[in-house]
């Protein structure tokens, strides 16, 4: 009897550290700097640090509603002229809005100019929801982002905050991927 109990005693035991040993094995793993650490990100995007805060400012005297809150925002900034990798760029955010699909309410494209220069009378057609920023009121935002190529891609998000940059020639589908990452992992906006 006391052998039979012994026994049922040591099954226990072994039973509970098969089930035990795993989670003690991944915890070691993850608290310990010798072993393995994940590794790589997912951004395409280069992070900005610290974040900069955007001002609340309304982007159009026609409609003040309009603002960099509330809503992630694609910021294309262009120097005096907007040339043909400024409107590729117009192109690209255009297109990863619309692929957003129902999810595209949540991004809004802005175009911040340098000068009239850069603004051009098809914007409208091409781009109907494209929100172009007079360049008096875009001269602040600018300041704050500081330097910039023709085409750049800033993102910001729903608080106002400039996060992530993305220089000229970056591809559409990593500025999907991380877009759309952010709006599933995001509650505001």
């Amino acid at each position: 009897m006391n052998d039979a109990r012994k026994r049922g005693q040591r099954t226990l035991i072994l039973i509970s550290l098969i089930f035990a040993m795993p989670i003690f094995i991944a915890m070691y793993m993850y608290f310990s700097e010798d072993t393995w650490q994940s590794i790589g990100s997912t951004e395409h995007g280069q992070l900005i640090t610290p974040s900069r805060l955007l001002p609340d400012a309304p982007l159009s005297e026609a409609d003040p509603q309009r603002r960099l809150r509330k809503i992630w925002s694609l910021l294309v900034l262009a120097n005096n002229e907007c040339d043909s990798t400024c409107l590729e760029t117009l192109e690209h955010i255009r297109q990863i809005r619309l692929s957003l699909g129902p999810k595209m309410t949540r991004l809004q494209t802005v175009f911040l100019p340098a000068d009239e220069g850069a603004i051009r009378g098809e914007f409208d057609n091409e781009h109907p929801v494209l929100i172009v920023v007079d360049p008096n009121i875009s001269a602040e935002i600018r300041t704050i982002i500081g330097g910039y190529e023709n085409g750049e891609i800033f993102l910001a998000d729903p608080l106002g905050n400039l996060m992530m940059h993305y220089p000229p020639g970056t591809s559409m589908s990593d500025m999907r991927e991380d877009i759309t990452h952010l709006l599933k992992l995001s509650g505001i906006g």
